[in-house]
């Protein structure tokens, strides 16, 4: 009977699994290769695609395929869950850094990025943040393959924005599956079985995709554009095949140029925020909107929260915006233009997508600034594609500050009810996810502080910049407030640095810290105990 697999042997033999997905996700964009002039770069995505596919298969027949399996130890779920986010990041980094070698291009020469920002941007697009250093959009002067890279962008934001654990356990049934989902950030399931649950969630999310598709199409799109844009908003993740975004779709309002309709600029956004706000509802929410339980709906707490904050906010900013334009400017700016571009970007910093109708964040002025950076922190849902702290967790932390000052002075006897709609139900606060809403928004914060100090440390980056770049990193947003490749030209010693530390936040951000902790702890902590214990055991042998 063969011994049961276990430790670094199972950890390693399960990546292997994870790495084969991730080099089929890298050759999926292969298929755009029918565009015109676009087959010059198959072999950027074919050699990493193909290489990760056999590099996993030889991992996990070597390691685990016919043995028995124990339980993971102490961190291995950790471990495995950041090991199989590194390499989705170093795989989906390498058609952007093969694209520079004529050898593999025909003899064309493409983006130029180095190894860094080949890395950068599939970091930016698993985590689904949307950052960029790309330049190769659709209406570039110089566009390699445009279709093809285009699409792998939004590819990697739809697989990242969903989870890899979670599109993988749709395909294969194994009982740890259960326990990488718990520790890639999800807390609910829609079914008993994961797998079924992925299936529901994979059926749900084609469907809005394919609704948004249709939508953006009709309201003037053309068929890649809204196929991107609405895989992007559906992710939260922010990717635009256009270098300024939506302001290109306002460039041209009002022109035919999918042949169908013309371009109906409003129309465009106002079914992006749809898109953008459905990315970032929880996932057991969507259940409720499609079986008509109107009232569970939005009495949930995170409902509450999201459409109080977009509210409020877009009131405020769009209150700021009319008063710096018509005091601060020589132009005005009348309330419902400020409306309409306050809410998008309201909507799209707190479900931490990144789209953008306007020229720059700093032309929105101050407040509307700092409102991104507390939208930023808050979040989507819990179990959603957005990030930040989440709305659950900033709605428990809320009520336990109305409720404290409520019950302050009442006698100790007495009954203090804290109960929280939640999912369909209404009951009391467990005290053990209270503490972890507090526990984690705490950690969130200090994160957040330490990075932003460490990116003012740079010469060149302000203060304000440092605090909405690191925010907008940590919580997978994407929106930039500098210009990477404009900070690239004006600091090239700061410039890796830059990139490195956003690296970093993206990963903290995704992965809800917490697990890298406990990677790094099993690495290090628990290698050297194992190494002490063997010591013992074979001095008392």
């Amino acid at each position: 009977m063969k011994k049961e697999v276990s430790g670094y042997r199972l950890v390693f033999g399960y990546l292997g699994i994870f790495i084969m997905f991730e080099g089929l996700v890298t050759l999926v964009p292969l298929f755009m290769c029918f565009y015109p002039g676009e087959s010059s770069c198959w072999l950027d995505f074919f050699l990493p695609g193909m290489s990760a596919f056999f590099f996993g298969l030889v991992l996990w027949l070597s390691l685990i395929a016919g043995h028995p399996k124990a339980h993971f130890g102490k961190n291995d779920d950790s471990l495995l869950l950041v090991l199989l986010w590194l390499f989705a990041f170093l795989i989906g980094g390498f058609p952007f850094f093969l694209s520079q070698f004529p050898a593999l291009n025909g003899g064309e020469v493409g983006y130029r990025m180095s190894f860094l920002e080949s890395f950068f941007e599939a970091v930016s697009g698993y985590t689904a943040t949307g950052l960029t250093v790309f330049t190769g959009f659709l209406d570039s002067a110089h566009s390699f393959c445009p279709h093809v890279f285009l699409f792998h962008r939004a590819l990697m934001q739809f697989v990242g924005g969903i989870g890899l654990v979670l599109i993988v356990a749709g395909a294969i049934s194994d009982r740890y599956n259960l326990k990488l989902y718990f520790a890639e950030g999800h807390s609910d399931k829609l079914l008993p079985n994961l797998g079924r649950s992925a299936k529901l969630i994979f059926g749900i999310y084609f469907g809005y995709i394919a609704l948004g598709f249709l939508s953006l199409w009709l309201a003037g799109m053309d068929l890649f554009d809204a196929l991107c844009h609405s895989i992007a908003a559906i992710a939260t993740g922010g990717f635009s095949t256009r270098s300024v975004g939506y302001l290109y779709f306002q460039s041209i309002n009002g022109t035919c140029y999918n042949g169908v309709t013309p371009v109906n600029a409003l129309a465009i956004e106002i079914i992006t925020m749809v898109l953008m706000v459905l990315g970032a509802t929880n996932f057991v929410l969507h259940t409720f909107l499609l079986r008509g339980r109107w009232k569970a709906f939005f009495k949930d707490i995170e409902v509450k929260i999201g459409l109080v904050g977009i509210v409020f906010f877009t009131l405020l900013t769009a209150g700021s915006s009319v008063y710096l334009y018509t005091n601060g400017s020589s132009s005005g700016l009348d309330f419902w233009t400020a409306v309409r571009y306050c809410s998008f970007g309201v909507i799209s910093s707190m479900t931490t997508t990144g789209y953008s109708n306007f020229v720059s964040i700093h032309a929105m002025g101050n407040v509307f600034l700092f409102s991104s950076i507390l939208l930023m922190a808050i979040g989507g849902g819990v179990g959603s594609t957005a990030g930040g702290i989440k709305q659950f967790r900033v709605g428990l932390l809320l009520k336990d500050f109305v409720y404290g000052i409520r019950y302050r002075f009442s006698s100790r006897r007495a009954i203090n009810p804290n109960p929280v709609f939640r999912l369909g139900k209404l009951k009391e606060e467990d005290p053990s996810t209270a503490d972890e809403a507090h526990n984690y928004a705490i950690l969130y914060l200090i994160v957040f502080l330490l990075g932003a100090t460490a990116l003012a440390f740079l010469p060149g980056m302000g203060l304000s910049d440092s605090l909405f770049e690191f925010m907008s990193a940590l919580s997978g947003t994407g929106l930039d407030s500098i210009g990477l490749l404009s900070f690239k030209a004006a600091s090239a010693f700061s410039y890796p640095w830059l990139l490195s530390l956003l690296c970093l936040a993206m990963l903290f951000g995704r992965l809800e810290i917490l697990p890298i902790h406990f990677a790094l702890e099993r690495l290090s902590v628990d290698s050297v105990a194992n190494v002490r214990r063997k010591r013992q055991m074979a001095k008392e042998a």
